[in-house]
């Protein structure tokens, strides 16, 4: 039935998620020869991860040397977390989060090794890049207003992180920005070699740019619709960083898992 022409339409509202990730426990695999083959890198894996601190050098489990039996046993076993990422170089480099948290999985061309950290030590290096000059405000199109004055700030903002390490977070949906101005901004700052992606409630897709430490942060929610476009001066957007305190509960983990099942 049609609505009376006096009677304003329902509004719509969120959609909100149908499922809440959570941690569960892995299941280990049946074969006892498996079991055995991976015992000896869960406990090195706990080891490592009790041993964590923001401040320590980074920590580096080479799996080229692991077994057949043991590399098919951590598959099986570490799964796959809500962080992953792409890290474009040489060689091009898949990585992932495990099922326990500050826990790394980084592949590629004669590349297996797991790393415990906030993030893999590899991202920040293949993120760095320069300080390119400032376009020519003659090749600035006429309908491009905001956008300029813009990235003008955003440079300031990365000398001064480069001098202080202060970061900071341009919510460009508070800008007035148009259609144009944003395109520009995009074709202007470019993309990088690291695409970062974070998974949980909707998803977090996290960018680098040409410019060093600038890095393009786009949330959406669970029906898939952008809720926040931002620019992150940082060394790594914080979204996609392990807390120490949650490292330290993976270590805790995995002690759980190697006195249940092994």
């Amino acid at each position: 039935m049609p609505l009376p022409t006096n009677q304003e339409p329902s509004p719509d509202y969120m959609v909100l998620p149908q499922a809440v990730n959570q941690y569960l426990p892995p299941r280990l695999p049946e074969d006892p020869g498996l079991r055995a083959a991976g015992e000896a890198w869960l406990a090195r894996i706990e080891a490592a991860l009790a041993a964590y601190t923001p401040e320590g050098p980074e920590t580096v489990l080479d799996l080229r040397a692991a077994t057949p039996e043991a590399v098919k046993f951590l598959n099986e076993t570490l799964g796959s977390g809500e962080v992953s990422a792409l890290a474009f170089g040489t060689p091009d480099l898949q990585i992932e989060e495990t099922v326990f948290t500050g826990l790394w999985r980084v592949r590629g061309e004669g590349v297996d090794y797991l790393e415990i950290g906030d993030v893999p030590s590899v991202l920040k290096t293949r993120a760095k890049a320069g300080l390119p000059p400032m376009p020519e405000l003659e090749t600035i199109p006429d309908d491009v207003i905001n956008a300029p004055h813009l990235l003008a700030e955003i440079y300031a903002r990365v000398r001064a992180f480069a001098e202080t390490g202060t970061a900071h977070n341009f919510n460009l949906d508070l800008l007035p920005l148009t259609d144009a101005d944003l395109g520009w901004l995009v074709k202007t700052l470019g993309e990088g070699p690291v695409v970062i992606v974070s998974s949980g409630y909707g998803a977090c897709r996290i960018r680098s740019t040409h410019l060093g430490n600038a890095w393009w942060v786009q949330f959406s929610n669970a029906s898939n619709a952008l809720i926040l476009n931002s620019i992150d001066i940082s060394t790594i957007p914080s979204v996609a960083c392990a807390a120490a305190d949650d490292i330290a509960d993976s270590a805790k983990r995995v002690h759980a898992v190697r006195s249940v099942y092994l």
